[in-house]
């Protein structure tokens, strides 16, 4: 795979509530400004590009759009109870119960709301779109602080 394209938008990103299981600090809810960046790397098509940047654009703004001003919930997660009921969904997790609207909430097949775990599921997405691509996605959560995840 000779060539490698790079995708980074300022404006393309989701700010999202999470909190992360057992951890001190990141136990409590809280929220970020997140953004994604991708590498792709493969071969040139007819049209001398590894991939179009407007189809790339289009499809991570599909991808983050459910995601904004939501809360984020693990839903492979040890040591959480989520229970949702008409219209509200009840978390329970180190000892604290937050009881939030159903509207609210994002469930993520996911062990845990990291930067890590994130970067991995949104590269997992792509990867079923662009199969014939090594895909490398990273997610910046603040300021010089990222995870990437690649195969």
């Amino acid at each position: 795979m000779p060539f490698e394209i790079d995708f980074e938008d300022p404006r393309i990103g989701f700010a999202s509530a999470h909190f992360i299981i057992g951890h001190d600090k990141c136990g409590r809810l809280h929220g970020h400004n997140y953004f994604i960046k991708v590498k792709i790397s493969g071969d040139i098509n007819e049209q001398h590009m590894v991939l179009d940047y407007g189809l790339l654009k289009a499809e991570l703004k599909k991808l983050v759009e459910p995601l904004d001003h939501k809360v984020l919930l693990p839903a492979k997660a040890e040591g959480i109870q989520i229970e949702e009921k008409e219209d509200s969904v009840e978390v329970i997790t180190c000892d604290k119960r937050y009881l939030l609207p159903v509207e609210d909430v994002v469930h993520l097949p996911i062990p845990a709301t990291t930067a890590e775990e994130l970067a991995k599921y949104f590269h997992q997405k792509l990867q079923k779109i662009w199969s014939k691509f090594v895909i490398r996605v990273t997610i910046e959560e603040a300021p010089g602080a990222s995870a990437t995840y690649t195969e």
